[in-house]
């Protein structure tokens, strides 16, 4: 039996990490009574901490960053609206593996990890100039 699909769950922050850890208790909240399976939950919370630190570190939002999230029985789907700098995260290369322990650098992996995690990882530039990313996680 499937579930119905929930939709209309929206959270908009201030593109500011203040505004992202707010946003990212909210999620945990919603998340609490949807009584998904740890690894689900993880992946769908490392997501949602990625790409929405991602997008306030690097892209540059002037107005507040909406993520919708939803889910059926399938998948958990996270999409994430905003209108900083254009950035496709598919298209983000990897990092090259170190030679060495000494050599790694710190950081530079949390789209490859999103990447990994991810059913299916989308992007496009809305007509408005608007970023969208949407990324969906299988449940269990």
């Amino acid at each position: 039996m499937a579930l119905v699909q929930t939709i209309g769950h929206v959270f908009r922050f201030r593109g500011t990490l203040a505004g992202f850890e707010a946003a990212a208790c909210a999620l945990r909240e919603l998340l609490d009574p949807w009584l998904l399976d740890g690894a689900t939950r993880y992946k769908v919370e490392l997501a949602f901490e990625e790409l929405g630190t991602n997008i306030v570190r690097h892209d540059a939002p002037k107005e507040d960053v909406v993520v919708t999230i939803s889910r059926d029985d399938q998948e958990v789907v996270l999409m994430f609206e905003h209108d900083g700098i254009e950035f496709d995260p598919r298209s983000h290369p990897a990092p090259v593996a170190p030679a060495s322990i000494e050599d790694a650098q710190i950081g530079g992996l949390g789209l490859v990890l999103v990447r990994d995690l991810a059913a299916r990882l989308d992007y496009e530039r809305t007509a408005d100039g608007r970023n969208r990313v949407t990324v969906a996680i299988a449940i269990g």
